[in-house]
């Protein structure tokens, strides 16, 4: 696809997904028979809670005419929104985040030993750097580990989901990209430690076992 009838489209996506909804397009994938060659217009969706099932096949048609094959959607109900794409003709793929785990009201709850640990000894929990939506549990964990491996694999499992898509498999940035840094205020020519992670138990207890 040309640039420019690519980013037409990706603006016709944005456009008919509200604005709000739709986060990014890109272009271009190896089709799911592991032929080359194959490729096709896929684009990022926030789940919105208050769109019924009548309001998420309206999008979708409309991102479908505009030449779209696929969605990615990050959280909300699989079965509703899954259910729209297929009807719409669009395949419906999960977008997962992975060690960034700020949605998962679960996981604050019940394990906040899970969430990383600064240099400063100062939680992401507690005091995530960056953003407020920056809060990382520690992959050194086994039940860390057991626990994304779970949830993945539920959702792989449904009928539903075409695909499983895993975004932030990192620790957070412990520098940020020159073009950030004033955004954000800062300088960082050093690493500084209310930016480094992590330094939880866990991560000390694999360290010596090493």
């Amino acid at each position: 696809m040309k640039r420019r009838d690519f980013l037409k489209t990706a603006g016709a996506a944005a456009a008919l997904a509200g604005g709000s909804t739709v986060t990014s397009a890109f272009a271009g994938r190896a089709s799911a028979s592991g032929r080359g060659g194959d490729f096709g217009l896929w684009t990022w969706v926030s789940f919105k809670r208050e769109y019924d099932a009548d309001e998420w096949r309206r999008r979708f048609a409309r991102l479908r005419q505009a030449g779209f094959q696929a969605v990615l959607v990050g959280g909300g109900d699989v079965e509703l929104v899954s259910g729209a794409a297929h009807a719409e003709g669009l395949e419906y793929h999960r977008w997962f985040w992975t060690m960034n785990r700020n949605g998962d009201g679960w996981a604050k709850e019940n394990h906040p030993e899970w969430f990383t640990v600064s240099r400063n000894l100062e939680s992401s929990l507690e005091k995530p750097p960056y953003v407020n939506y920056y809060r990382w549990v520690c992959p050194s964990r086994a039940p860390v580990r057991e626990y994304l491996s779970r949830r993945v694999g539920e959702l792989a499992a449904n009928p539903g989901v075409d695909g499983v898509h895993l975004d932030y498999v990192r620790h957070c940035d412990v520098i940020l990209p020159r073009g950030l840094w004033e955004r954000y205020d800062l300088v960082q020519d050093v690493e500084h430690p209310e930016f480094d992670f992590c330094y939880c138990d866990g991560r000390h207890r694999v360290h010596n076992l090493l």
